[in-house]
């Protein structure tokens, strides 16, 4: 947990620039940032990747400071750097009713990398499709590809699984297009949405699917503080809030704790600022 409560409106200056912000994360939470990484260098690197995510993206400026604060030290607080290169973890502003708010978006990179942290040798996610030699038994998974075949020649999509390796011994978790698609219905708001990562028109490789089953394995694996928080984070929307309207683009939203405090019972998601949400992988949609 945080060693420091998470500031409020009226205890930060407003952010005008990237300066601004690294000046009130240095002054206020550099002793934390440190804590959470274990390391000084790696620290100061995420401080450096913050300024970088920042001036690429400058309408997180807009967002209101507590959120774009809270978003970055969620982040720092996994021990995740914010890079489009790594795939790890996202700040993205939205537009909430008629308010900018930053939120805090897992990567499925994040995911793996908070995997080998808690001890797993190895980690791999892949899709099944029709035509493949597959089979599951007693948790055992076995898949065979052509690697002649194309993905439309191997027929369509059915189903995904993810696979750790923990004192070596091997995990496995399987679920049909069916559940994860069930999945996606329950957690994503963008789910239904034009330019939703779900569609696979969209999201070719099927890294949704991917991330899917790679969290339902987290939940399978050896107790671990940091990925149990992480799929939490990532689960954070779900039936608990009213349907939003409006929604363009962008999946599990974590805007519990900012509509609480603000009040709004029936949000109006009217754009996402961003010029797209990330798919699992990290890409740019």
């Amino acid at each position: 947990m945080l060693q420091k409560e998470k500031p409020s409106e009226t205890t930060i200056p407003v952010i005008k620039s990237a300066d601004d912000l690294k000046v009130f994360l240095a002054k206020n939470y550099l002793a934390q940032i440190k804590n959470f990484f274990g390391d000084e260098r790696r620290a100061m690197k995420f401080m450096s990747s913050v300024m970088a995510a920042v001036q690429k993206n400058p309408k997180l400026l807009g967002c209101t400071p507590t959120s774009l604060i809270n978003s970055f030290i969620t982040m720092a607080q996994l021990g995740l750097m914010p890079s489009d290169v790594s795939g790890e973890a996202y700040v993205l502003p939205y537009r909430i009713n008629d308010q900018m708010v930053a939120q805090f978006q897992m990567g499925y990179q994040g995911f793996i990398t908070l995997f080998y942290r808690a001890g797993v040798q190895t980690v791999r996610a892949d899709v099944v499709r029709k035509k493949d030699v597959f089979t599951l038994k007693n948790g055992i998974v076995s898949h065979e590809i052509d690697p002649s075949k194309s993905n439309e020649e191997r027929g369509e999509a059915i189903g995904a699984y993810a696979i750790g390796i923990v004192n070596g011994h091997e995990i496995a978790k399987y679920m049909n297009k069916k559940d994860i698609m069930n999945m996606g219905a329950k957690f994503s708001k963008s789910y239904g949405t034009a330019f939703t990562p779900w569609k696979e028109k969209q999201d070719p490789e099927l890294w949704m699917w991917k991330k899917t089953v790679i969290k339902q394995l987290g939940k399978l694996l050896p107790k671990n503080d940091s990925i149990f928080e992480a799929i939490s984070i990532d689960n954070e929307v779900d039936g608990k809030l009213p349907k939003v309207e409006g929604l363009v683009d962008g999946s599990n939203l974590n805007m519990g704790s900012f509509l609480k405090e603000n009040g709004h019972e029936k949000p109006k998601i009217t754009q996402v600022e961003a010029a797209q949400a990330p798919t699992a992988d990290g890409n740019q949609q």
